[in-house]
C-alpha cells in the first residue's frame, strides 16, 4: 500500500504538508520504522541515515530534509526493508517469537512486530486520506 501511495501521488504533491506531517516524511517514517523495529537494540538507529541526515541536527525540514526524500529514495528504502522484514519473519519460531528483546517496553518480539504492523498501517491510512483530499488516485487496500 505504501508503494501504491507513492506511485499516486502526483511529484508537485509528494512533499505536500498536512496537518503538520509532510506525505513523503510520513512515507520515509513508515519504512523507517520498518529498520527500527527489525532490530534487537533501539538505542543504535541512526534516525535519517538512509538519507544521509541526523534528525538531532536538523533545523530545517523544508531545505535540509524535504530535498533528501526523493519517491526513488524511499521506493527503494521500502524494498530493502521488505526483504529484511521477510529473512526476518522466517529466522523466527513459536519459541523465539516469545521472547524479548532489547526493545523492554515489549513482552515479546511477537508483541514488537505486531505493534510495527499496526503503526505503519496507521500512518498508510494518512497517506491514503490524503490521497482522498487532494483528488488524487486512490490505493486500494490489499
Amino acid at each position: 500500500m505504501v508503494r501504491d501511495a507513492i506511485r499516486c501521488i502526483p511529484d508537485n504533491l509528494w512533499h505536500k504538508e498536512s496537518n503538520g506531517w509532510h506525505f513523503s516524511l510520513t512515507a520515509y517514517h513508515i519504512v523507517e520504522t520498518v529498520e527500527f523495529y527489525l532490530g534487537n537494540d533501539p538505542d543504535v538507529m541512526k534516525w535519517g541515515g538512509r538519507a544521509g541526515f541526523d534528525w538531532d541536527e536538523v533545523k530545517d525540514i523544508e531545505t535540509e530534509i524535504l530535498p533528501l526524500i526523493t519517491k526513488d529514495l524511499v521506493t527503494s528504502y521500502l524494498d530493502d526493508m521488505k526483504s529484511s522484514l521477510s529473512e526476518c519473519i522466517l529466522s523466527y519460531d513459536q519459541h523465539s517469537l516469545m521472547e524479548q528483546d532489547g526493545f523492554h517496553w515489549f513482552e515479546s518480539v511477537f508483541e514488537k512486530l505486531l505493534y510495527l504492523l499496526r503503526h505503519n498501517v496507521h500512518h498508510a491510512g494518512e497517506l491514503c486520506r490524503s490521497l482522498r483530499e487532494w483528488d488524487c488516485e486512490r490505493v486500494s487496500w490489499k
